[in-house]
């Protein structure tokens, strides 16, 4: 499993088993606080341990199947010095499909960092460190938009916690926030394992990130909006990796 530095901490007392057969075995997580038995769970089936840009990464999400996997479309590096501190930054992208019995959506997702640093003759100490994921998802129904952001100094304590979460499908809005291995909501340095996302009428959907994932829906997400959360959440999925 790939980690983003600044991204996506997991809990380390989940562990992670491969079958013989090269996919990554189901371990079920515990559902969010106020899905347990009020949510459709789907847990990432059919799902390749390999990554990249020969792998093919397609999984199901129960009714769901996310194919057509491309990465590093938007693959750049760029970095500059002045005086003692260096900047670098990096993006890469990659896009997907998500089919489902009566609806397609093609979603393409951007990765950026940055990070401002002090070399010094042992060592490097990295002083400023910045992360977005965006990931769109267009095609039948709605669109959906989902944007993380961290943005961490040397001095801040929690800096890999997302400092903004947010996702929109057409109109409306959903607020994104980590949860932990209990299924309990977080924002202390705790490791989280998923993120949960909920709009006005309260929960709507979750996105486990420990291999292989895992999805929920809450039973109070309208069937024209599911389709663009799945889409939207197979993209952080595949930022993780399996």
């Amino acid at each position: 499993m790939r980690l983003q530095k600044t991204s996506i901490w997991l809990a380390p007392v989940v562990l992670m088993w491969l079958s013989a057969c090269g996919t990554v075995a189901p371990i079920a997580m515990t559902p969010p606080q106020g899905f347990e038995a009020q949510s459709d769970a789907f847990l990432a089936g059919n799902r390749s341990a390999d990554s990249g840009l020969f792998a093919n990464e397609s999984f199901d999400l129960g009714p769901y199947r996310v194919t057509d996997v491309k990465r590093d479309w938007a693959d750049s590096k760029a970095s500059f010095s002045l005086g003692p501190l260096t900047w670098g930054k990096s993006s890469n992208g990659f896009a997907y499909v998500l089919r489902a019995s009566n609806s397609t959506l093609h979603g393409r997702c951007e990765v950026n960092n940055g990070e401002t640093r002090l070399p010094l003759s042992v060592s490097i100490i990295p002083l400023q460190s910045r992360f977005s994921l965006k990931c769109d998802c267009q095609g039948d129904g709605a669109p959906a938009r989902m944007e993380l952001a961290s943005n961490s100094g040397w001095q801040q304590q929690d800096a890999w916690l997302p400092e903004s979460l947010k996702l929109t499908i057409g109109e409306q809005s959903f607020s994104g926030s980590p949860f932990d291995h209990r299924g309990l909501a977080m924002s202390d340095g705790r490791a989280f394992v998923g993120y949960r996302f909920d709009g006005q009428a309260g929960p709507a959907a979750a996105v486990g990130l420990f291999s292989p994932g895992e999805v929920w829906l809450h039973q109070s997400l309208p069937a024209s909006q599911r389709a663009a959360m799945t889409c939207a959440l197979a993209g952080l999925l595949l930022h993780t990796g399996p």
